[in-house]
């Protein structure tokens, strides 16, 4: 019986010490602990938050970069997003599409179909071509050092120097781009090389190329025997050509017609209206 008490003491005794020690330690060392611990929690949210918040501002860039309609949009989005993706290049690549697309149609971005000045002037032309321009330049130029499946967007950007090369009649400067672009995507890309490629060999063709005009020619204009817009509707020597002649072919009348063997002379009178039955 003593010694089963002495044994209920003793355990006594260690448990209370081993409660003493652990108050012990959370009194010393456990704010400590559990201080880190909070820590790693609060960074594990705050990576979480930042994570979400990257991707809401990624998921916003791409929505704003497909709804913008106009160059000056484009160009804005494409500053604001440098670092997001490739939606940078792809802005700027647009606008400077944009710009090209007026000057083929040869309408206004920022007008109405049908307004009244819709239509680009001669200064208008020069600037939405310069702008293109620096546009591509900058797509290359930041580009330059991209390799593989990424320098896709750079060849986009040397075709589109080249189509304003040739605008400019130029034909040297866009076969310098084409050929630029052929040893860009001979690699990664070689239908593209071809395509630089053929379009290189096209580019004599371009000389022979006679513009359509615009509006019909009044024929008492001065006229001028050069191949131009002014004169492709008129002949050479600026003659109004004259009318042909319409044969009309005489219309016998059944009723008195000669045998085929006689010299028989057409009827000119009318025939005799029927009789009523």
């Amino acid at each position: 019986m003593d010694n089963r008490l002495k044994d209920i003491q003793q355990g006594t005794l260690t448990e209370s010490r081993l409660n003493s020690d652990f108050l012990f330690w959370l009194k010393t060392k456990g704010p400590n602990y559990l201080l880190v611990a909070m820590l790693v929690l609060c960074g594990f949210m705050g990576f979480n938050w930042w994570e979400n918040r990257a991707m809401q501002a990624r998921d916003g860039a791409w929505n704003e970069f497909l709804s913008a309609q106009t160059p000056q949009e484009l160009i804005e989005i494409a500053n604001k997003n440098s670092g997001t993706d490739s939606i940078s290049a792809l802005a700027t690549l647009n606008a400077a599409d944009a710009y090209m697309t007026s000057l083929q149609t040869n309408k206004r971005f920022d007008r109405e179909v049908g307004a009244a000045d819709s239509a680009l002037t001669p200064e208008l032309r020069t600037e939405y071509l310069a702008e293109a321009d620096r546009l591509y330049a900058k797509v290359e130029g930041e580009g330059s050092h991209e390799t593989g499946p990424a320098s896709l967007l750079t060849v986009a950007a040397l075709f589109g120097r080249a189509a304003v090369a040739e605008t400019k009649n130029d034909p040297t400067q866009a076969a310098l781009y084409l050929n630029q672009a052929k040893d860009l995507a001979a690699k990664t890309y070689p239908q593209l090389a071809k395509v630089a490629d053929n379009r290189k060999q096209s580019l004599p063709e371009l000389s022979k190329i006679r513009d359509m005009p615009s509006r019909p020619v009044d024929p008492s204009a001065a006229t001028d025997s050069s191949a131009s817009t002014q004169n492709l509707l008129m002949p050479i020597n600026g003659n109004i050509p004259a009318p042909l002649p319409i044969r009309v072919k005489p219309i016998e009348n059944p009723t008195t017609a000669a045998p085929e063997n006689s010299a028989a002379t057409p009827s000119t009178e009318p025939a005799a209206p029927a009789s009523p039955k």
